[in-house]
């Protein structure tokens, strides 16, 4: 049994946080009171926190932005070999998608970015918007379909 310098209660060393755990040296402070100093700690400083959270946030998304432009650069359309970084996009194709790379690279790092490009081929806005199409089945592409066939009987 210990005494915590806090709240003056005696309790059991296994309430006590490890300061240095290798040679077993124990906080003075009991873990509840360690926690209630760390939570108003974190609220006194609460805009503080929330500004580092904003530019390590900033700092992450140009970083990444840099990453994606980079790389459509050096990979052309895989269907017709459009190479303007403009309007390429990453079609998932593989694995299952966590998320879409555009919201991915707002607040994930680099490798996370790196790992979800992966699963992914290098599309044409117009390439990508044809391959959803048919692999969706979509009434947009059925309806062209019925037009070209009424239109070949029309001849």
């Amino acid at each position: 049994m210990r005494t915590c310098c806090k709240c003056k209660k005696k309790k059991y060393e296994s309430e006590f946080n490890f300061k240095h755990k290798a040679t077993n040296l124990l906080q003075k402070a009991c873990k509840v009171c360690t926690r209630k100093e760390v939570r108003d700690h974190y609220l006194k400083n609460h805009e503080y926190y929330l500004l580092k959270a904003r530019q390590r946030n900033a700092a992450i998304r140009v970083e990444n932005k840099h990453f994606i432009w980079g790389y459509l650069s050096t990979h052309p359309c895989v269907d017709c070999g459009e190479s303007d970084p403009v309007v390429l996009e990453f079609d998932h194709v593989e694995g299952v998608k966590r998320e879409s790379i555009a919201v991915i690279i707002r607040t994930n790092t680099i490798n996370v970015v790196r790992k979800e490009i992966q699963k992914c081929v290098i599309r044409c806005a117009n390439c990508h918007r044809r391959r959803t199409a048919k692999q969706y089945k979509w009434h947009k592409l059925a309806f062209v379909a019925q037009l070209d066939r009424a239109h070949r009987f029309e001849r």
